[in-house]
């Protein structure tokens, strides 16, 4: 609950997964630098309160709340996804982007530390799996940089092609302060360009619509 400035009940590990799984769906429509930090500070947030560094995943309440006689550490599909399932999601995302290894190592020990689970009942680790997914095959990372009318284009070119597994960010030429491997996807003067990469691979910038569309569709294939 928030009013007037205020939070006025501690966070649950569900709502720190929730808003930077939102974080990065809302940058891939519209870019804001202030929007990353957010999402980077939520996932500090979920690895120093929330995560079990002992045996992987993440505690529903934080280290730092009202101590509990038991601190519940929910793994399975309810009438929402698992907090787990979409912690490991998101921040094997945001750790795509980034470069970011310390996400991407949580994530992992997350799936590891859920695995029994999986394992016994799939059927009820939905959200689990959709992290274990993109833990096997890496999703793909397209950085679209340039002036704000013609990366919208490209961008919105892009998400007709259906790829779940793809995210697609454009990136204004005087987006300043990018943290991380952002840092080298870098605008070239005069001219869009396009970085597309998988897990932490990347190939040879493309400087055309068409030299993009040839990749994207042929990832798609």
């Amino acid at each position: 609950a928030y009013k007037d400035g205020r939070a006025r009940v501690p966070a649950y590990l569900d709502d720190h997964a929730f808003l930077l799984d939102a974080l990065l769906e809302l940058l891939q429509s519209e870019w804001k630098t202030s929007h990353l930090e957010f999402a980077v500070q939520l996932a500090e947030l979920m690895l120093e309160h929330f995560e079990d560094h002992e045996r992987g995943a993440f505690y529903f309440t934080a280290n730092d709340s009202e101590e509990l006689i038991h601190r519940p550490k929910s793994l399975a599909d309810d009438a929402v996804p698992s907090g787990n399932g979409i912690a490991a999601f998101g921040l094997q995302r945001l750790g795509f982007l980034l470069g970011e290894t310390r996400y991407l190592d949580a994530a992992e020990r997350t799936l590891r530390g859920a695995w029994q689970a999986i394992t016994e009942y799939p059927h009820g680790h939905v959200s689990l799996l959709t992290a274990l997914e993109e833990f096997l095959k890496h999703p793909e990372v397209i950085i679209i940089r340039g002036e704000a009318d013609e990366i919208a284009r490209w961008r919105d070119s892009a998400a007709k092609l259906y790829a779940p597994q793809r995210m697609v960010f454009a990136i204004s030429s005087d987006a300043s302060g990018l943290p991380g491997a952002l840092v080298d996807r870098k605008p070239i003067a005069g001219e869009t360009v396009a970085y597309r990469c998988v897990g932490t691979h990347c190939d040879t910038p493309v400087t055309t619509w068409e030299a993009l569309a040839a990749e994207l569709s042929a990832a798609t294939d």
